[in-house]
């Protein structure tokens, strides 16, 4: 135990999560020792809920919103799993039978029960029930007997994931969807069988209504509301026991999604999730400021998003998760789009396309998603993923997940031998920095798009003011990319930075990357390189990909540092000159910085 990092950590919490954390652990702790007691009740609860239609109008937008998600995630793996097979977060598992199915083995994951939740939010049975066959209705309804079964709430654990909130929140979700696409397909209704998954989806629902996550807040909270009130439009008319789905959601909503669109927890991933919540959240009918929402966010996904139709890897995300951002973003985004709240700037034209991180790395009140990729970029070359992030290899508390959210983990400038932020366990925050955008009236016509950003992640390396950091990003779409890195302070003696690149792209000498035809040359302008480094990243979770790791060396003057390299893809690309370099660090140097965005949803 660490009180200065404990308090460093717990000090952002607001009154209603430290009343709920009590609550809420109160509610787990009454429920691990009495658990017979505690089923009978929810059961009890459970009772008094209408039975939900899967008829109902508006579970078709719902489901096939739903659909959309769980398509992306199980692709055509989707058929084995009615034979006990599964392919989980990039790892395969074959339990010879539904009825065989472990829910809560060790999944090859250590502490973190990432693959056992998926495994039971029972999503793969979305695209089972939409082929409209029964077998994969009764396979369903074999899942849902085995989950049970295998999951008393006496169960060691069984609480922690299986009967998680989240969890059920998905059961619900998927359920419901998945029904609706299957009487969609077969036309008459089977009494029987959905009967039975359906009183498991009411169990479910009156779970989730006793179980709020308010103590944890954000995504968490809002799948529940999500799912309760695509519960409560299947029911015709809102239950009276959810009544306060009309005051609470969108209070989540304020709460999640930003003024400027973006998801609170700056993670592209969680955003992309976010916003198939709130499509369902419109399709209900219960919400009519949602459709608003769904837009401002669609819009705000294509600056997250880079010219290979795929989000931006920031703080926990990974492609697989959610559908393809060029499926949901609405395609609006200008050659420079921010968005100023959320911290990040997009500049692309075509297929040649940076996102660039200069924002918080989350709410204070709930940063257990965020890396420290303070002014870190991600970059397309053709529409080929050329510099890219580290990604997420686990959940897990341990070297992997710690190095893949330390500032070396990143394309941004950093100060060896500190972190702009102090991260422990597998979500926790302690101390961490903040960053943003700067004016770039200064760089003039330097090229044709221009970002620049600061932080003070390092405010803490030296005094007094500690050690200030700054990044221009460059871009001349179909010819190339400068990033320029100033770091002031005593901090800037161990000034570093790195740029990782997919291994498809081939090293060759003189600093040349090639592949699929395109060629990019990188070209030390202030500092030197170097030689390539190999390394890895997880553009999908915990699959590893091998990457080349470019080191460059900033040049020192004392308290000053400066680096600065160009990538050209283009034969007449040549770098900016020495005199525009210079005059470039000199506007770096005295920009200030931009008015900060404000509000909520």
């Amino acid at each position: 135990m660490q009180p200065g990092r404990l308090w460093r950590t717990v000090r952002h919490l607001s009154a209603d999560q430290w009343v709920w954390r009590l609550v809420c652990r109160g509610r787990r702790t009454v429920r691990a020792r009495l658990p017979g007691l505690a089923r009978a009740r929810i059961e009890a609860a459970s009772k008094l809920l209408p039975l939900a239609d899967p008829a109902a109008q508006p579970m078709q937008a719902i489901a096939d919103a739903i659909l959309l998600l769980q398509r992306t995630v199980y692709g055509e793996s989707f058929g084995d799993t009615a034979e006990g097979r599964f392919r989980l977060l990039g790892e395969e598992f074959d339990f010879g039978s539904i009825e065989k199915i472990v829910w809560r083995g060790d999944f090859r994951e250590g502490t973190n029960p990432l693959r056992r939740m998926t495994l039971s939010y029972l999503g793969f049975s979305v695209p089972l029930l939409a082929t409209g066959q029964r077998k994969g209705l009764e396979a369903t309804a074999r899942f849902v007997r085995s989950l049970e079964k295998g999951n008393p709430w006496s169960a060691p654990g069984a609480l922690g994931d299986v009967w998680n909130p989240y969890a059920a929140s998905h059961r619900i979700l998927n359920l419901l969807s998945g029904i609706a696409l299957y009487r969609r397909e077969k036309g008459a209704p089977d009494a029987g069988t959905e009967g039975e998954i359906l009183e498991h989806v009411r169990f479910c629902a009156a779970l989730v209504r006793a179980s709020l996550e308010r103590d944890i807040q954000f995504n968490h909270l809002l799948k529940n509301l999500v799912a309760l009130s695509a519960y409560a439009s299947a029911c015709g008319e809102v239950p009276p026991a959810f009544a306060f789905l009309r005051r609470d959601v969108p209070k989540a909503l304020a709460q999640c999604v930003l003024a400027d669109g973006g998801h609170a927890e700056r993670s592209p991933m969680y955003h992309a999730l976010g916003l198939i919540d709130v499509r369902v959240l419109a399709a209900t009918g219960l919400f009519p400021d949602a459709a608003g929402t769904v837009r401002r966010m669609e819009h705000a996904l294509g600056v997250l998003s880079l010219g290979d139709g795929e989000i931006a890897l920031f703080n926990d995300s990974w492609i697989g998760e959610a559908p393809p951002a060029a499926s949901l973003a609405d395609g609006s985004a200008e050659p420079v789009t921010r968005l100023p709240v959320t911290g990040y700037v997009r500049l692309g034209s075509g297929s040649d396309s940076v996102v660039f991180d200069c924002g918080p790395c989350g709410p204070d009140e709930n940063p257990g998603h965020a890396h420290a990729d303070f002014l870190s970029v991600e970059a397309t070359v053709g529409g080929r993923r050329f510099l890219v992030d580290t990604g997420v290899p686990s959940y897990t508390a341990g070297p992997p997940r710690d190095a893949s959210r330390t500032s070396a983990a990143h394309n941004g400038p950093r100060v060896d031998g500190a972190e702009p932020i102090e991260f422990w366990k597998s979500f926790r925050v302690g101390r961490r920095g903040a960053a943003g955008e700067l004016d770039t009236t200064a760089f003039g016509d330097l090229a044709p798009l221009v970002a620049a950003g600061w932080q003070s992640g390092y405010a803490h390396v030296g005094s007094p003011g500690g050690t200030d950091v700054r990044r221009l990003v460059a871009l001349w779409p179909g010819r190339g990319l400068l990033l320029a890195d100033l770091w002031r302070g005593e901090g800037a003696s161990r000034a570093a930075a790195d740029f990782l690149i997919p291994a498809n792209w081939q090293a060759e000498a003189g600093g040349v990357f090639a592949g699929a035809g395109l060629r990019v040359r990188a070209s030390a302008l202030k500092g030197r390189f170097g030689a390539p480094l190999p390394a890895s990243h997880w553009m999908r979770y915990a699959v590893a990909r091998p990457a080349h790791r470019l080191p460059l060396h900033p040049l020192h003057n004392g308290t000053i540092a400066r680096a600065a390299v160009f990538f050209a893809w283009s034969a007449d690309a040549a770098p900016p000159g020495d005199a525009a370099v210079e005059a470039a660090f000199a506007a770096l140097a005295a920009a200030p910085h931009r008015p900060k965005g404000g509000g909520g949803a």
